[in-house]
C-alpha cells in the first residue's frame, strides 16, 4: 500500500499536533472556568459526579462497539487504582479553583512534571541525572515563590493544588506501564467509569438540585473535559512528546486571561515569576528526557 492510497490516513504535521495541543489546553482551562463559576452554588461532590456522569454517557456512546473489550482489558487492577488517583486529582483541582485565583491554582499544579521525574526513580527505576535533580529543586523554588510560606501571605489553600500535583504525578507514573499494553482510549474510558462509581458513593450525602444555569455549565465543563483529553491523546499520537508537551504550559496564559476576563483576577508578580520558574524547569526536563 502506498502513501497515495485513499484508505491510508495522511500523516499529520507537527504544526497540526501543536495546534491541537494548544486547543486541548484551552479546553482544560475553559472547563475549570465553568467549574469555578458554579463552585459557590454546587457542592464539590455533585460537581465531580456530574462530570463523570456526563463524560461516561458521552464516551459510552462514542465507543459503544468497543466497551466490552475496554472493560476487560489487561492490567485492570492497576487501571482501577489509576482511575481513583485521577478522581482525587480532579476533585482537588475543582476545590482549588473555587478557593483561589485560576492562574495561581494552575501554576502550582504545574509542579507535577517535576514530581513525575522524581517518582520515576523510585517506582520505575529510571536514571535521573544531576541536571534533572537541579531542575526539580528549582521548580519547587518556583512553587515557594507563588505560595510564599512564612511571609504572612501564605494561605493553606495553596496546598490543595500542590496535593493535586502529587496525585497527578502518581497516576501519570502508573500510566507508563499500563500504556505498554493498553490503548489510550481504553485507559480514558476505564478511568471514567471508575471515577463515576467512586463519586456516586459520596454524592448522595451532598446532593442538591442545581439551577438550570448550573446544569448547563456542568454539561459544558464535562464536554470540554472529554474533548480536552481526546485532543491530548491525538496530539501525542501525531507528534513526539518533546514537540507537543512544552505547549501544555500555554495553560498559564489561558488561565490568566480567562481569570481576568470572567472573574476580574489579576495575577500578582510572585505568581507570574513563580510560574515562569516552574515552566522553565518543566521545559528543561522535557528537553532532557527526549534528548
Amino acid at each position: 500500500m502506498t502513501s497515495s492510497d485513499p484508505a491510508m490516513p495522511r500523516p499529520r504535521s507537527r504544526i497540526e499536533a501543536i495546534a491541537i495541543m494548544c486547543f486541548a489546553s484551552l479546553c482544560f482551562i475553559a472547563m475549570h472556568t465553568f467549574i469555578k463559576s458554579v463552585r459557590g452554588e454546587v457542592p464539590i461532590a455533585v460537581i465531580l459526579w456530574s462530570q463523570y456522569a456526563f463524560q461516561f454517557i458521552l464516551l459510552s456512546a462514542l465507543f459503544a462497539p468497543r466497551v466490552v473489550r475496554m472493560v476487560t482489558s489487561p492490567m485492570m487492577g492497576l487501571q482501577v487504582l489509576r482511575g481513583l488517583m485521577l478522581t482525587i486529582t480532579i476533585c482537588a483541582m475543582f476545590v482549588a479553583v473555587g478557593l483561589m485565583q485560576l492562574a495561581d491554582a494552575i501554576a502550582i499544579a504545574f509542579v507535577a512534571p517535576l514530581l513525575i521525574t522524581a517518582l520515576s526513580v523510585i517506582t520505575l527505576k529510571e536514571k535521573v541525572t544531576r541536571g534533572h535533580w537541579v531542575a526539580i529543586v528549582v521548580g519547587f523554588g518556583g512553587v515557594l515563590v507563588i505560595i510564599q510560606p512564612g511571609s504572612g501571605l501564605f494561605n493553606w489553600t495553596a496546598l490543595v493544588p500542590l496535593g493535586a500535583a502529587v496525585s497527578v504525578a502518581i497516576y501519570q507514573t502508573m500510566t507508563r506501564p499500563i500504556s505498554q499494553s493498553v490503548g489510550p482510549t481504553t485507559i480514558l474510558y476505564n478511568a471514567t467509569w471508575v471515577g463515576l462509581i467512586a463519586s456516586s458513593v459520596a454524592v448522595p450525602f451532598f446532593w442538591i438540585y442545581p439551577s438550570t444555569e448550573a446544569v448547563l455549565f456542568l454539561m459544558a465543563a464535562a464536554c470540554l473535559g472529554a474533548m480536552a483529553h481526546f485532543c491530548l491523546i491525538k496530539a501525542y499520537q501525531w507528534a513526539p512528546a518533546s514537540v507537543v508537551a512544552p505547549f501544555a504550559y500555554i495553560e498559564l496564559i489561558y488561565a490568566s486571561a480567562l481569570g481576568f476576563a470572567v472573574f476580574g483576577d489579576i495575577p500578582d508578580l510572585p505568581t507570574i515569576f513563580g510560574g515562569m520558574i516552574i515552566a522553565a524547569s518543566g521545559l528543561y526536563l522535557i528537553r532532557r528526557s527526549n534528548a
